[in-house]
């Protein structure tokens, strides 16, 4: 063809082989990358999702399998929950962070992370160990007596005061966040409580109910139903703020107790430690999106608990300073952990 200048195979060969390698070098690798990103970011998640958790049944598997339900309708794919229960949460905690940091394999755990971390370095540690995704829900504890025992908690120290080492106090156990803010309100109060620790909140219920312990704390979310039913008198509940579940009951700072932090039971989702940032993100703001859906908040409230801020920096606080808290006070007054 006149004006074309023709080039043979044999020209292209030579000329142009390399550069062709390296073209498909580079397009190979583009295609790999591709392939690797949605795994972790835009298609997340492409499988099912197993959420391991360490309860059976009850408030805190209710939440779980709540948002697990929630995150299902809006990814398109299962969130199946899983109950791992032993050693206080640490069978549940321990399996996640032996994963692969996918996406695939979540856990949601409690408060009483924080103060496991605290107790023996063996044990999981929520940010040294996992990645902070949301809190879920909370409730705080709340101190109750047999209905008409003290009317108030002013009376309540009132009595304590003038009968130091005679008022029992019953928790869920040995260290956990009932055991522990007890001894804050006798350092705070200057009273002189004894624990005695029950193996689960209904055996609180009972103890309290049958006489054989003062008060009771408890969480809010398995004390509320006796409480509404007239049979147990809440004293003050433990968060800085009134729970919105039951806002006639004062909290501990109000009635003068100025140096206990906001202290409840948390329930909150984390991932493997190196869980890709843009998975966090994903998660982050389906879950704050469900958090913020009127049907979710009532069906929470309806439990007796709340939602508190979802964001991961929050969560990422409330670890720092509970554990900053739980570890000042083991050390100064010498407390048993739990096992």
């Amino acid at each position: 063809m006149a004006g074309v200048k023709q080039i043979s195979p044999g020209f292209i060969g030579k000329k142009m082989r390399k550069n062709i390698i390296h073209l498909a070098v580079s397009m190979a690798a583009t295609a790999l990358l591709a392939a690797t990103v949605p795994a972790h970011a835009q298609d997340y998640p492409s499988n099912p999702v197993n959420v391991i958790m360490p309860w059976g049944d009850g408030f805190p598997a209710n939440s779980a399998r709540l948002y697990g339900e929630e995150l299902a309708k809006r990814y398109k794919q299962p969130f199946v929950v899983h109950s791992k229960p032993g050693a206080g949460g640490e069978v549940a905690a321990k399996q996640v962070i032996a994963v692969a940091p996918d996406g695939y394999t979540l856990l949601v755990t409690g408060s009483s992370i924080t103060i496991r971390a605290v107790s023996d370095d063996s044990n999981a540690d929520g940010e040294r160990d996992l990645q902070p995704i949301a809190q879920l829900t909370t409730t705080p504890y709340v101190i109750v007596a047999k209905a008409g025992k003290y009317g108030s908690f002013t009376r309540f120290l009132e009595v304590a005061k003038a009968q130091p080492g005679t008022i029992n106090f019953a928790s869920a156990g040995v260290g956990t966040g009932m055991h522990y803010l007890g001894e804050l309100i006798n350092s705070n109060a200057g009273i002189n409580m004894v624990h005695v620790p029950y193996s689960s909140g209904s055996r609180q219920l009972q103890a309290v109910l049958a006489g054989d312990v003062e008060v009771a704390i408890i969480s809010l979310v398995t004390a509320l139903p006796q409480i509404k039913a007239g049979t147990l008198e809440a004293l003050a509940v433990s968060s800085t703020a009134r729970s919105k579940v039951a806002a006639d009951v004062p909290t501990l700072v109000e009635l003068g107790l100025k140096d206990i932090p906001s202290i409840g039971a948390w329930i909150a989702m984390f991932g493997p430690k190196e869980l890709d940032a843009a998975v966090v993100k994903s998660l982050s703001e389906h879950i704050s999106q469900i958090a913020n859906d009127p049907s979710v908040v009532e069906r929470v409230s309806s439990w007796g608990a709340e939602i508190p801020n979802t964001s991961v920096s929050y969560l990422k606080e409330v670890i720092r300073t509970e554990k900053a808290s739980w570890s000042k006070l083991i050390k100064e007054k010498n407390l048993p952990t739990a096992s």
